[in-house]
């Protein structure tokens, strides 16, 4: 008999066109799409089962909403954090960094499971950040690091995704439940400090869909 482990709340972070959305459907659909022309968030309903036991995730696909004054809010909301970035993009590379700063800021350590994700590894003609670089601020940042292309395969995603709710599963049973609420400390203040700006909750109805 599985057991079941409460719910997981992931939230995907990253730049635009960095392949967020892909690398999200890849993973639980299987399904390469290339273009998303959605400018707001949208939350996946998801039920996977492995190392003998279930997990209700909830997935968030974020827009830019550092910009749209949300991310405090999807700070506090998540239990782990997928950071995506394109490897054919150093911009995105440093946005990424930005976020993961931003985490370590916010979440008190060992409360979070976060990864970093390389996007479009399959297009190494126009690679503009090499693995290395991936990996070296991954150790930076204590988190894992995965290179995936969700055009190739879907084998990819699931590895880091997996590899990602695994680590959110295991700190969920290893940590009480209120230190696990106080691991989101002070985010609006954190955040507005590091953007420059008083970034407020703003709560939206998300769009969703069960898989």
């Amino acid at each position: 008999m599985k057991m079941t482990v409460n719910r997981i709340r992931v939230v995907v972070l990253g730049s635009p066109r960095s392949g967020k959305s892909a690398v999200v459907v890849r993973y639980l659909t299987k399904r390469y799409i290339g273009e998303y022309s959605s400018t707001g968030d949208f939350l996946y309903q998801h039920r996977v089962a492995f190392d003998g036991a279930v997990s209700e995730v909830e997935i968030l696909d974020t827009s830019n909403c550092a910009i749209r004054g949300c991310l405090a809010e999807h700070v506090r909301w998540g239990d782990a954090f997928a950071v995506v970035y394109s490897v054919c993009e150093r911009r995105s590379f440093l946005a990424a960094a930005e976020l993961l700063s931003l985490l370590e800021r916010t979440r008190l350590p060992g409360c979070a499971a976060v990864t970093l994700l390389g996007n479009k590894r399959d297009l190494e003609h126009a690679r503009e950040v090499h693995a290395e670089e991936g990996q070296e601020l991954s150790l930076r940042f204590g988190c894992q690091f995965y290179e995936v292309s969700a055009a190739e395969s879907c084998a990819g995603a699931a590895l880091a995704f997996h590899a990602l709710l695994r680590e959110a599963r295991a700190l969920a049973l290893l940590l009480p439940a209120p230190r696990r609420k106080l691991a989101a400390y002070s985010v609006s203040k954190v955040i507005g400090t590091i953007f420059g700006k008083n970034s407020k909750s703003v709560r939206k109805k998300r769009p969703s869909l069960s898989i």
